[in-house]
């Protein structure tokens, strides 16, 4: 289920980049994501003169990015965790239709460190940060950690994984001081996916167990912890992009509240 452009391959270096001034830097791309945000990247390369392979799961056979795109690979059935979120599904589709690189979007494997390392293995660029930086950042205890001990404040929460108990309860150690109202977030989480508000602490093992099952579904990863919520705040990011060679561009302001 594969189709291919009629223009002429750039010179290529021996890991698959192009050689020659003005060329884009990949050949061919596979997209690790699906709907829209498959479609943006599948636009933007063909603005780059790049080829596009888009992947999908059973669910998704006849959706608008598979069409799109200039090959398509099925990844396996409908539940993400056997497709989208499968880094060996994923690997294996980039081998099979030639891809010397991968985007993952965002969600899914996007900030997964394990994943951007296996494409790296595989020899392959991962369009995105390294995995080092994933392991520090992509996890949002992680980051926590280390931003705590680079002595700058955070706002008052956990450091450890919140973990519900078999019996539905949680350890409330340390619990009090966080403070109600409260949120507990996905560690590997974005865009609102399992978070939940909490304002007491019986409602605490219900919110845990609901919020792990989603964080679990998106993300591969039902990790959690807990923050106080601030209230009321506007949730404002700083959008920066930089490349391998130490630059740096400051993108501007994202108002996220809607969030």
């Amino acid at each position: 289920m594969a189709t291919s452009r009629s223009d002429p391959a750039p010179s290529l270096r021996k890991d698959g980049r192009s050689a020659v001034p003005g060329q884009p830097p990949f050949r061919r791309l596979l997209i690790a994501n699906r709907g829209e945000i498959a479609v943006r990247v599948i636009r933007a390369c063909r603005e780059l003169g790049i080829e596009t392979v888009a992947v999908f799961s059973d669910a998704d056979a006849d959706a608008v990015h598979t069409r799109m795109a200039d090959r398509s690979e099925r990844i396996g059935p409908a539940a993400a965790a056997d497709s989208y979120l499968s880094i060996d599904a994923v690997i294996d589709a980039a081998r099979r239709s030639g891809a010397e690189a991968i985007h993952p979007g965002y969600g899914f494997l996007s900030e997964n460190a394990a994943f951007a390392r296996a494409v790296e293995q595989a020899g392959m660029a991962f369009v995105g940060p390294p995995p080092e930086t994933l392991a520090s950042l992509g996890d949002k205890l992680a980051a926590r950690r280390s931003v705590a001990a680079a002595g700058v404040p955070i706002v008052p929460g956990l450091l450890v994984p919140l973990v519900a108990a078999a019996d539905g309860s949680v350890p409330v150690e340390d619990l009090a001081a966080v403070g109600f109202p409260a949120m507990i977030k996905a560690a590997a989480g974005g865009g609102g996916r399992g978070m939940r508000r909490v304002d007491r602490l019986d409602e605490i093992g219900p919110a845990v167990r609901s919020a792990g099952r989603e964080a679990a579904a998106a993300f591969g990863d039902g990790t959690l912890y807990l923050e106080r919520l601030i209230a009321p705040a506007r949730h404002v990011e700083l959008q920066l992009l930089g490349d391998r060679h130490g630059n740096l561009a400051v993108l501007g302001e994202r108002e996220c509240s809607v969030q």
